[in-house]
């Protein structure tokens, strides 16, 4: 799954990590995890949601090895957010859908902007 080093060593490292994440998702210790595990499955179905939070566990345990420093459950909750300013003003909305490929046509001239 994660390296092509020792094929038997990775697949070790990867039930291990799998058994983790169901645990993880069972307890109630690490929120961040069951309710991106429980958004994930909804999407992608279970296996796949399994796998993204065991490659997710297995970034944060590089980040802890090579910093040095503590496990830190909020850098997780920052991506899981909705930015607090939900509001656009017609413009920016017009220039997102242009950006996104949709055409926007005037009512009152007609024309394609």
């Amino acid at each position: 799954m994660f390296c092509k080093i020792n094929n038997w060593l990775c697949i070790y490292v990867e039930l291990y990590l799998v058994q983790i994440v169901l645990a993880s998702v069972k307890s109630d210790k690490h929120p961040e995890l069951k309710n991106k595990h429980i958004s994930l499955k909804k999407r992608r179905g279970g296996k796949k949601a399994t796998i993204a939070i065991a490659r997710k566990l297995l970034t944060a345990v590089w980040h802890v090895l090579s910093k040095n420093e503590p496990y830190n459950a909020e850098l997780y909750h920052k991506s899981d957010k909705a930015p607090k300013n939900r509001e656009l003003t017609p413009e920016q909305a017009f220039a997102l859908l242009r950006k996104q490929g949709f055409t926007i046509h005037d009512k009152e001239s007609a024309a394609v902007q």
